[in-house]
């Protein structure tokens, strides 16, 4: 296993947060700071997940508007008064370009964080700032170096809001749980074999970390899986929870907690387990660790994410391949072509 190529990426994560920031305080300098009204973020997939990490962690300090795109379009309140960020690892991601497109109409000022590709050529034509990271990985291993530079980018404007020292600090936590955690999250990836994963956030900040998950489960591991938000869950999915019986009852519950999350909340969970224990094979409380709550989060994404690499060996794929996602692009390219 210490072979596979995902699991090394995997366990990089903390090698990447510290040289993404790196090099993008080095790409960014010490330019004045502009005077920013909002932020949009664009992006897709394992590039976009950067964005909503970032919005979950600032949702309770940030003072002005932040919005992530996921789509061709713009939501209108993105004006020329609103900073805008187009992440694409790649940089050929045909939303993201139609975001940034838009963008451009709307004479928004913009950064883009990118390996390359159509959108960094586009952006260091148009004298856009243009911050690069590796391009040699698939985009959703490469978070580590996306989120960095996103991190300072925000930090370097005046409105990233993040604890002090909190990406040194994730740095140092990550280190040390990359390896003590992987007998761990292989034991998780073992209740989950033939079985419909239930990641359940029990905090703001954790609801991106959840989509993580389910997207990492999706794409290394290929399998299905289920994400909700509690409190909002006891308001509807409680009643479906096990319906239909298949596959209902063939479902796992990881739940991911914080210090931060609400006592309520925590008390909301231990009763909807108890009120609905037939209804699922085992449930499973996942704690962050680390002292700010970006080496919290950034922990249960390298939890979540090792989990997805053990379940996709236990489950027979390789979880480098994506071929449905390839086949899709190859498509899509064809019909615009």
């Amino acid at each position: 296993m210490k072979n596979d190529p995902m699991l090394r990426l995997v366990m990089s994560l903390p090698d990447q947060l510290e040289d993404g920031a790196r090099a993008a305080g080095k790409a960014i300098g010490r330019k004045p700071k502009p005077k920013i009204q909002a932020l949009a973020v664009a992006g897709m997939g394992g590039s976009g997940i950067s964005g909503r990490i970032a919005q979950g962690l600032l949702a309770d300090k940030l003072r002005i508007p932040f919005l992530v795109c996921n789509d061709y379009e713009l939501p209108a309140v993105v004006t020329a008064r609103t900073q805008f960020i187009a992440i694409s690892h790649s940089g050929n991601t045909e939303e993201t370009l139609a975001a940034y497109d838009e963008a451009r109409k709307r004479n928004c000022p913009i950064t883009v964080i990118t390996s390359g590709g159509e959108l960094g050529e586009q952006a260091a034509a148009h004298g856009y700032q243009v911050l690069s990271v590796p391009g040699t990985m698939p985009p959703r291993a490469a978070l580590g170096y996306l989120f960095s530079t996103l991190v300072v980018a925000l930090e370097s404007w005046g409105v990233g809001g993040f604890e002090r020292h909190g990406l040194e600090e994730a740095v140092t936590v990550l280190r040390e749980l990359r390896n003590s955690w992987l007998a761990r999250t292989a034991a998780i990836a073992r209740y989950l074999v033939g079985r419909l994963p239930l990641v359940y956030s029990t905090s703001r900040a954790l609801d991106a970390v959840a989509d993580r998950w389910r997207c990492q489960f999706n794409e290394n591991a290929g399998v299905l899986c289920h994400t909700s938000s509690f409190p909002e869950h006891n308001h509807n999915e409680i009643v479906g929870m096990g319906r239909p019986a298949s596959p209902g009852k063939q479902t796992v519950v990881l739940a991911l907690l914080d210090r931060e999350t609400h006592p309520r909340t925590r008390f909301r969970l231990e009763t909807v387990l108890g009120i609905t224990e037939t209804s699922y094979v085992r449930a499973l409380r996942l704690e962050s660790e680390g002292n700010s709550r970006l080496a919290r989060v950034l922990s249960l994404i390298l939890m979540g994410d090792l989990v997805s690499v053990f379940l996709a060996r236990l489950s027979g794929k390789d979880p480098m391949e994506i071929g449905r996602i390839d086949a899709l692009k190859r498509q899509m390219a064809e019909k615009r072509g």
